[in-house]
């Protein structure tokens, strides 16, 4: 005989509902991965920039040319540069060794204008593009320019053949320059 109180329907767990969390945690999980893939974490820079009131001090004392580095927040190359090789360790080293950087930060988009030194410099170097590099010796007077990213290993070996040409006056291959 059944006991006095009786129950309907079964006394198994009905596990139906974890098959909904694990969809709508799977679903999360795809909608994430999509959001990263077009806004990648950015990675921290580890070139140490110096103020611009201060390059020229510090080139004339280390004797190392300046890096004026012309970008935008809004140039998807100048980005890509950012995170390719101005956030890579090494490249970093390479870059402290070799030049003094200095980044000259376009608001013009932004901001409607840029500051006066900005503007300064990006008019004493015909700057018309982003990114823009510029090596300068402040004591030869002697300066190089690359607009454009080719990649980490271009980039820096443009570097290194730049500063050693505004520096000494003879372009890698020999050939003096003016």
């Amino acid at each position: 005989m059944p006991p006095a109180e009786s129950r309907t329907g079964s006394s198994r767990f009905d596990p139906s509902w974890l098959l909904l969390v694990a969809a709508a945690l799977f679903l999360a999980r795809v909608g994430w991965g999509v959001w990263e893939s077009y806004n990648p974490p950015k990675k921290s820079e580890k070139v140490a920039w110096v103020e611009f009131a201060k390059a020229e001090a510090i080139s004339r004392e280390t004797g190392r040319p300046i890096l004026y580095d012309f970008t935008a927040e809004w140039c998807p190359p100048c980005n890509a540069m950012k995170s390719e090789l101005f956030s890579d360790p090494k490249a970093a080293q390479a870059i402290t060794n070799v030049v003094v950087p200095v980044r000259v930060l376009d608001r013009q988009r932004e901001e409607g204008r840029n500051v006066a030194w900005v503007d300064s410099l990006q008019h004493a170097y015909d700057v018309t593009g982003f990114p823009t590099l510029v090596v300068y010796s402040p004591k030869t007077g002697r300066s190089q320019m690359s607009t454009g990213y080719g990649g980490l290993e271009q980039t820096l070996q443009w570097m290194s053949r730049s500063a050693y040409t505004v520096v000494s006056g003879v372009a890698p291959d020999g050939t003096p320059v003016r």
